[in-house]
């Protein structure tokens, strides 16, 4: 059953009021009372709540009408239609202040006052419903994750949610007003170049836009956004405006930003082990006939030709060792991680550091460290070397020569419970934002060409991220840079291990490898010492074996084109497991998933290629002295 709707009456009137009561309650609506002051109208309008009231502009009290209509707006809701005799202009222009919903002159025609009830309630209830549709609007859109900004057919802002306010740092009722430009500035994030109102293009091209792009909030903060505009077109195709949609997606970009840069490190990673694989075998042997022809050398009577050439010979090999590492220096990429069991005094590596640099700061900046006591962390101390010495030679490069006095790079340590930091700061030049996400990436150089590889920071990245390490960087264009590494702090102490032997018992060494250089090498180093087989292939080494023969060591190369030794290893599990304890990998780089797991779990003896002979000798001495000699002929 509908409820009537209740009208206040207000007339001083008595005679009128009764009439338009009767009348109203004829029309069928509900009149409680009729009263004629403005105390009486408010004290009845909060017993009854009126749904509409019938207001005499001329009534008893020190208020009129006009006034208590807006107490009755502003307080209860109650939306009023005028009854009075004065139709002067100055009273219409103080009424229409009020927002009346309707305005009856006295006397009252026949059917003037249903009329005007039934219109004056159904623009109420409009305008209520409407009212709470845009709280309801408002709200959720307060409520979203996403900042939102709307504004006018003009682009002047005309809303701004609380998002929207935090990521541009205006406050709402400062931006209401302001053009979108002034509010929001946007920059595209690689060229830095001002990228147009996506408002204004949405408006112009009637259809919804979407920008990413990078902002700077009121306060100076850099964000980057994601964002998409669309016109507010009413039912007709009228633009009303537009509507901003965005959300900072700094981190994201980030995280996105930080795994293409591990996808390319990893596709460089494969490359560098074929690379190195290919490298590293030509290399041991090279190195091994070298140091053979320099030993050859020594044992004859000094001659000056004889001294040359052993000059020259050890030039050679210095320049092999030199391919050596910088092979090395590439496949840091392949590692999955590095050897946790080993141990670093951070301070010692950053004294060799600087030492190795010192030079290259002298007459550019004044050296200051501020160590504070750390503890051992987990790394190769030689590899926390190199990537210092690389960011000491930056800091170095950053600064121009001849101040100094003015300039400065400053080394500092300090740890946590889990972690130390050291943070390598210079006042140089800086970095700009257009290349800071970009430094860490392969065979990226600012230098001139010849002056960088573009390695270096990429290198000392790998190094320090396969220890489960972080590095990164803060810099302003200036004001100066600061790289800040972090590195696990170690557990214990590994036990220190004896120096491998460098004479022995002799024994059999079966030596398996694809290069024929590479055998006959080895066969001349370790001949002296050693009885050695080297079969031509893996298969006609085990069908030695297989055939009965047994031998003190098996030196085998992992990565061969046929049968690998991967392939050997698990065939001599089969054949005898001792001869398999037996086996020493020499790998030139292990570049598939296979070899990099197997690598990992196997508990055999692993030398990487290249070596000199004399550290191969020092350590197949050393395994057969370990595992005993197993003997000659059948098992």
């Amino acid at each position: 059953m509908q409820v009537a709707k209740r009208i206040l009456v207000v007339e001083d009137e008595r005679i009128v009021a009764r009439e338009l009561q009767l009348r109203l309650r004829d029309l069928g609506y509900d009149v409680p009372t009729t009263v004629a002051s403005a105390e009486d109208a408010i004290r009845s309008a909060s017993e009854h709540c009126p749904d509409l009231a019938l207001m005499d502009i001329r009534i008893r009290g020190e208020r009129d009408g006009i006034e208590t209509a807006e107490i009755l707006r502003r307080r209860f809701d109650v939306p009023v239609v005028y009854l009075t005799a004065h139709s002067d202009d100055a009273t219409i222009a103080r009424a229409k202040e009020t927002g009346p919903l309707g305005y009856l002159l006295k006397p009252l025609k026949p059917g003037e006052l249903k009329s005007a009830v039934e219109i004056a309630l159904y623009k109420h209830e409009m305008s209520r419903q409407l009212r709470e549709r845009e709280h309801w609007f408002s709200t959720t859109l307060r409520s979203l994750g996403d900042a939102v900004i709307s504004t006018d057919a003009t682009g002047v802002v005309t809303f701004m949610n609380p998002m929207a306010e935090t990521l541009t740092g205006w406050r709402s009722e400062d931006a209401r007003g302001q053009t979108l430009g002034s509010v929001l500035q946007l920059v595209d994030e690689l060229t830095k170049s001002n990228v147009e109102n996506p408002i204004a293009r949405a408006l112009r091209s009637g259809k919804v836009v979407k920008v990413s792009a990078s902002m700077t909030s009121r306060q100076g903060t850099e964000r980057s956004i994601s964002d998409s505009a669309a016109p507010i077109i009413d039912d007709q195709g009228q633009v009303l405006g537009g509507v901003l949609v965005f959300s900072d997606v700094t981190e994201e970009r980030r995280l996105r930003r930080q795994l293409e840069l591990s996808d390319r490190l990893a596709s460089l990673g494969t490359m560098a082990a074929g690379v190195a694989h290919e490298i590293n075998n030509p290399l041991t042997y090279i190195l091994a006939n070298l140091d053979a022809s320099l030993e050859v050398l020594r044992d004859q009577p000094s001659q000056p030709w004889i001294d040359d050439v052993t000059s020259a010979l050890g030039d050679a090999i210095t320049g092999g060792l030199r391919v050596k590492e910088i092979v090395a220096d590439m496949t840091v990429f392949s590692r999955p991680a590095s050897e946790i069991r080993a141990h670093a005094d951070s301070h010692r590596a950053i004294q060799q550091a600087v030492e190795m640099t010192r030079h290259q700061l002298r007459g550019r900046a004044e050296l200051v460290t501020r160590l504070a006591p750390v503890p051992a962390c987990r790394i190769d101390e030689s590899r926390l070397g190199q990537v210092l010495v690389n960011l000491l030679i930056n800091a170095a490069h950053a600064i121009e020569p001849g101040n100094s006095s003015r300039n400065s790079v400053t080394i500092t340590t300090h740890h946590d419970d889990q972690r130390i930091w050291i943070d390598v700061t210079d006042t140089g030049a800086g970095i700009p934002n257009d290349i800071k996400a970009r430094i860490f990436d392969p065979f990226f150089t600012t230098k001139q060409p010849g002056s960088g590889s573009g390695l270096g920071l990429a290198i000392c990245h790998g190094i320090i991220t396969s220890v489960d390490g972080t590095i990164t960087v803060e810099s302003a264009v200036g004001t100066g840079t600061t790289f800040r590494i972090t590195v696990p702090i170690a557990e214990t102490r590994p036990a220190p291990v004896d120096p491998p032997l460098v004479s022995g018992p002799r024994g059999r060494v079966l030596v398996i490898d694809d290069e024929p250089a590479l055998r006959m090498s080895l066969q001349r180093t370790l001949g002296r010492d050693h009885e050695v087989t080297t079969p031509a292939t893996a298969i006609a080494a085990l069908e030695q074996i297989r055939g009965g023969d047994r031998f003190d060591l098996i030196l085998c190369d992992l990565m061969m084109p046929d049968v690998t030794g991967m392939d050997v290893y698990e065939t001599l599990l089969e054949i005898d497991v001792d001869q398999a304890r037996r086996v020493v990998f020499l790998t030139g780089g292990a570049f598939s998933a296979r070899s990099i797991e197997f690598l990992a779990a196997t508990q055999n003896l692993v030398i990487d290629k290249p070596f000199l002979p004399p550290e191969l000798r020092a350590h197949v001495h050393a395994k057969i002295d370990e595992l005993g000699l197993r003997g000659r002929g059948a098992a």
